[in-house]
């Protein structure tokens, strides 16, 4: 069957979508696959990515008018629109959406096709970061009332699904976690030799969006107030706290800045730092059931980590001993647990996160998803 994967962003760095789109094709389970997202100045509007999978992004006549609500409803008719009318002649036997917006959109497509509706989520979908008010109202109420219309729904943690499972009184959905795929543990040395870092200070890295709801703000505060400079972080990513970092990297020795490189090489420049950090805050429930991608980066780049007492994040931290949970969440408490952090015996954890990397790669999360996907053709008579 052909195989449509519809997104409500530009796809820039659409790291689980890839994976998840080529080992559905080279699993031949979808004969061909298209990609749909937003089209942004700058970017390809159609990209073929291989024989089976070619990407559309849709530029909108009412893109660049204002947020308001209701212009955001129109904004989103438009692209409705355009994608059903693009894709109606392609055969399409499967369509998946991958976030809460998009499932009105994924509803009308299942009748209009006759096809199955996957419902692939990256997160709590209805308790993400900011969502509140009407609006957390209304997609609490869209996604209660469309969910049971959908013919399966990937999770990316155990109490996500346990949570679906319990909120709408639905099977629970299978966990498909977004780890890279297994790499050889090797390491290289990009940000002592780009950045001028000395062989003996210890690089703590922080890796991804550098954005609101991931205490950077509170690890740029604990860095300032170091003393020594045995200990130095390096923020690599983008986003809307860039330039605080960059302002703090020219003024402070022990803090640096890397620019974002692209998905097929991160784990190249992860495996140069010696210790990874993510400090989710508990901002929503989605933050505190989360599983991040860039702790199996982490992990498989053969750093211990330092996290944040997320619950799904730091049991599995604390379970194989692979780093440590910051209890006090302040910059004091933060600069404590990275000096307690490096009394701890750093080769055993560097082990051990290498070998949850592996025993949760890619590799693994792809048999997972094909079984669930196998599964539920057998349970509509699909071939």
């Amino acid at each position: 069957m052909n195989n449509l994967h519809i997104n409500l962003n530009e796809l820039t760095n659409p790291s689980r979508v890839l994976k998840q789109t080529k080992s559905l094709t080279d699993s031949g389970i979808v004969k061909k696959l298209y990609i749909s997202g937003l089209y942004k100045d700058g970017l390809d509007e159609n990209y073929i990515y291989d024989d089976g999978r070619e990407l559309k992004r849709f530029p909108l006549r009412s893109r660049k008018l204002s947020k308001n609500f209701f212009v955001q409803i129109f904004k989103y008719l438009e692209y409705c629109f355009k994608v059903y009318q693009f894709y109606k002649d392609k055969n399409i036997g499967m369509v998946n959406i991958h976030t809460l917006g998009l499932l009105p959109l994924g509803l009308f497509l299942k009748y209009m096709y006759k096809a199955i509706l996957v419902y692939d989520t990256h997160e709590l979908e209805s308790e993400t970061n900011g969502k509140k008010g009407f609006r957390k109202k209304l997609g609490k109420w869209m996604e209660k009332s469309l969910i049971k219309h959908v013919d399966m729904t990937l999770v990316v943690s155990e109490s996500i699904a346990d949570w679906y499972a319990k909120e709408y009184n639905i099977r629970r959905p299978s966990v498909i976690m977004n780890a890279p795929n297994k790499r050889e543990l090797k390491v290289n040395n990009h940000f002592r030799e780009n950045l001028g870092i000395r062989d003996n200070q210890i690089i703590l890295l922080y890796q991804g969006g550098l954005m609101s709801g991931r205490g950077i703000n509170l690890i740029l505060d604990a860095f300032k107030a170091r003393i020594d400079d045995k200990v130095v972080v390096v923020f690599m990513g983008y986003g809307g706290l860039e330039q605080d970092i960059k302002s703090a990297a020219n003024t402070y020795h022990n803090i640096f800045f890397f620019p974002a490189v692209p998905p097929h090489i991160v784990l190249e420049y992860t495996s140069s730092a010696d210790l990874g950090i993510s400090l989710i805050e508990k901002t929503c429930l989605s933050y505190y059931f989360c599983m991040p991608n860039k702790l199996f980066e982490y992990a498989m780049a053969g750093l211990p980590v330092l996290v944040s007492n997320m619950k799904d994040m730091s049991e599995l931290v604390v379970r194989n001993n692979m780093g440590a949970v910051v209890s006090d969440f302040s910059a004091s408490g933060i600069s404590q647990a990275v000096d307690n952090f490096l009394d701890q015996d750093l080769t055993n954890m560097k082990k051990n996160a290498y070998q949850v990397a592996c025993d949760n790669a890619w590799e693994v999360q792809e048999q997972k998803m094909l079984a669930a996907y196998k599964n539920m053709f057998e349970q509509k008579g699909i071939n």
